[in-house]
């Protein structure tokens, strides 16, 4: 049950859970404001004796920070672009020789033979199956470790193979943007760590926290971060509606990061064969198209009570124009080309929409796919797909028409999908599909099709290199998605 309280300082009113009732400030400012004024013993002693205000090295504001603190800049902002400046790059890099030269005798600890000796894996003698296990988890580690440089991040510490297989060992690291030093275990479990400062929302707490908290408003009941459901863990499960939510940060899901083509795709089978549907949900999508996330997500759980039956609609071919605003406030993939465009209208408002392109033609007639079928968010069409599809069918020539389901989203048994029950024929399940992202600014996914390797090729990188080969020299890594169904529908 929530309360209305007034805060003592400002005067204004805030609400808080019942609880927390004795609670007399409504937020960290007023509680801070009213210590420095006298009003709180506490405050009074916290403000006068711990903290001190100091000015930014970088962007010369004013910021109030802990006296036995060391920090000299007011936010991350300003502390990378410090980082950033190739004087101080340089600084740090000549810093963290001078420490590995001062301990090692060299600048690099990698020429350090005894070091190096230990990561080398010995190929002449034949290996057992138990040792042959090692072998491949040792040559991944160690080439986790010469990807570090791609990383901005420095080994502190000598490497220890792991014989035994253990993956709890904690190792030191420096970040070479900001200087940061800190430990990781993540090494030890076949992962690039990255850096906790210039990266502070890695983990999937804050798109953790978006999804729960919708879940908590809706009063849905589920578990978080559990091993008891399949044999890898699942971020969000509900076990009344048989439903896990995976949520990929693209830099902890990427492929160098040990994700490969199958990983998103082999949990997806795995969720299935115990009866369980899993939706894949990117943070590019959850930053840049919360809404949209929600709308998906509410439909899939029966949240939606906006309805709004097809009869009662008018089909209407739609301009361009409008079909491209329609898609990018209403799809999770945005705009498409296309060729025919047809729309649902209810009291003469957009409400639903299908997109056809033209893909070739076969003995005189077109073969068609369908790139986008899509409603407004927070409605539920009934029968929205069906009466669009006839409408195409029974109006325009066509041979063959395509259609691809997501199973990023779709459910993985093609029997459950809109298409099986609108006469489409199962054709298979596609292999997984990637896009590219840059590695230090990892909330934006490009598709490979930008990168084909006959286009690089053109830019003037190496013919001989794979294409894969040449991004990641770019910086770039990639993450891979759970592959399509394919439908066909002849006539």
């Amino acid at each position: 049950m929530k309360i209305k309280l007034t805060c003592q300082c400002c005067n204004k009113e805030f609400e808080t859970e019942y609880k927390f009732r004795d609670k007399k400030f409504c937020s960290r400012d007023c509680y801070f404001n009213s210590a420095r004024q006298g009003k709180t013993k506490m405050g009074r002693s916290k403000d006068s004796n711990v903290r001190e205000v100091r000015n930014c090295k970088v962007c010369n504001t004013e910021f109030e920070v802990r006296k036995k603190e060391i920090r000299t800049m007011c936010s991350d902002e300003c502390r990378i672009e410090w980082g950033s400046r190739p004087e101080n790059k340089i600084k740090l890099i000549e810093s963290i020789k001078e420490g590995v030269l001062k301990k090692y005798g060299v600048e690099h600890v990698w020429q350090v033979k005894e070091i190096h000796e230990k990561t080398m894996i010995n190929r002449d003698r034949p290996l057992s199956v138990e040792r042959q296990k090692n072998t491949v988890r040792e040559k991944h580690l160690v080439n986790l470790l010469k990807n570090l440089s791609d990383q901005k991040l420095m080994l502190m510490d000598e490497y220890t193979t792991n014989k035994n297989g253990n993956t709890s060992l904690s190792y030191n690291f420096s970040c070479l943007t900001c200087g940061k030093n800190f430990q990781s275990t993540l090494l030890g479990c076949g992962r690039i760590p990255k850096c906790p400062k210039c990266f502070p929302n890695t983990k999937n707490n804050s798109l953790e926290l978006f999804i729960t908290d919708f879940l908590d408003k809706n009063n849905i009941k589920y578990v978080t971060n559990t091993r008891k459901v399949i044999s890898k863990e699942l971020d969000i499960y509900i076990p009344t509606h048989n439903l896990a939510i995976e949520l990929n940060g693209m830099y902890w899901h990427g492929e160098l990061n040990g994700k490969d083509r199958k990983y998103h795709l082999n949990k997806t089978k795995e969720c299935y064969e115990q009866g369980i549907r899993l939706l894949h949900i990117f943070d590019e999508e959850i930053e840049t198209k919360p809404q949209i996330v929600l709308s998906k997500l509410s439909n899939v759980l029966g949240l939606i009570s906006n309805k709004i039956y097809a009869r009662n609609c008018v089909i209407k071919e739609v301009d361009n124009k409008t079909k491209k605003e329609f898609l990018i406030n209403n799809h999770i993939q945005g705009d498409t080309k296309d060729k025919i465009r047809l729309g649902l209208y209810h009291k003469d408002e957009l409400v639903s929409l299908i997109t056809f392109a033209s893909r070739k033609i076969t003995k005189g007639k077109s073969t068609w796919e369908i790139t986008r079928f899509v409603s407004k968010i927070g409605h539920q069409v009934v029968g929205g797909f069906s009466k669009l599809f006839k409408y195409f069918v029974k109006n325009y020539d066509h041979k063959r028409i395509v259609t691809f389901a997501d199973l990023r989203w779709s459910s993985y048994n093609h029997l459950e999908t809109v298409y099986n029950k609108n006469g489409f024929i199962y054709e298979s399940h596609t292999s997984p599909s990637y896009w590219y992202f840059f590695k230090s600014q990892n909330n934006k996914k490009y598709h490979r099709f930008t990168f084909r390797k006959d286009l690089l090729v053109k830019e003037g990188f190496d013919p001989n290199k794979t294409e894969w080969e040449i991004m990641q020299e770019r910086g770039f890594d990639r993450i891979w998605d759970c592959g399509n169904i394919k439908f066909v529908y002849e006539t």
